[in-house]
């Protein structure tokens, strides 16, 4: 029983280490500047990188970064739209 457990340990961290390699490569690829305004982004900042939203599109390997203001108006967008589609369903 013993090496069916250690099978699947060692299994489990060979997919946690392929997992971190992946991502440390995408990260390599985040801009320095919001997609949106073009406002630039301090990676060496705690702040920044702490509030930037990251969107990672694995099959394109692309990675888009967006600033707090930036992302919040696209939420509200979203909202508003949501809410439109809600109230035509509702009037139908």
């Amino acid at each position: 029983m013993g090496s069916i457990k250690r099978k699947m340990a060692r299994n489990k961290a060979k997919r946690a280490k392929k997992e971190m390699k992946e991502q440390l490569h995408l990260f390599g690829k985040l801009g320095n500047e919001c997609m949106s305004c073009k406002k630039p982004f301090d990676k060496n900042s705690k702040e920044q990188v702490m509030k930037w939203k990251v969107v990672v599109r694995e099959e394109q390997e692309k990675i888009n970064l967006y600033c707090p203001e930036c992302w919040a108006g696209a939420n509200k967008i979203i909202k508003d739209f949501m809410d439109r589609e809600a109230d035509k369903n509702d009037h139908t």
